[in-house]
């Protein structure tokens, strides 16, 4: 059984391979350079890819694309920095600890670090799409100009102090 917060604290490992899988397409309409198709993937393949197992018993993918697969995660991976809103601390940061130890359990592959920050306010409320405050970098410079929104950009990744378009 999978955890729903599961997705949102360990999809960083799928990352380090979707460049192969889905070509640079986020959306994963187009086949990726190694011709392979979402059918293609099981719980086995992805065992053999993420936790170094065996190469699956029946595999249409060539034991070879699943190397370079396997390659690639263990390039990059574990990742070296998660960062985060301070509000996700107790649900998406703690659960990506505990993920990342029962899905692995190897130490090594746990997240190096992580950083929290505060949250961009917009008139001393926070920024949400379900308040409908939400804006864009865009809509933020064509309202505020450039200058402020760096501003305030750049006071909201420090601490978690939140910052305040006013």
């Amino acid at each position: 059984m999978i955890e729903s917060l599961s997705d949102s604290t360990i999809y960083m490992a799928y990352y380090t391979v979707a460049h192969l899988i889905q070509g640079g397409d986020m959306y994963g309409q187009s086949v990726g350079p190694l011709g392979l198709k979402p059918s293609d993937f099981n719980d086995s393949v992805w065992e053999f890819i993420f936790k170094k197992g065996a190469y699956p018993a029946g595999c249409t993918v060539p034991e070879a694309s699943l190397l370079q697969l396997r390659q690639e995660f263990e390039y990059w991976y574990p990742l070296d920095l998660r960062t985060s809103g301070k509000d996700l601390i107790r649900n998406h940061l703690t659960m990506s600890l505990y993920n990342h130890q029962a899905v692995w359990e190897d130490p090594k592959y746990l997240p190096r670090g992580f950083f929290c920050n505060g949250w961009v306010l917009v008139d001393g409320a926070k920024m949400s799409k379900s308040e409908g405050n939400f804006l864009t970098i865009r809509q933020c410079i064509d309202k505020y100009g450039v200058d402020a929104t760096r501003l305030a950009l750049a006071d909201s990744g420090d601490s978690l102090d939140d910052s305040n378009f006013d």
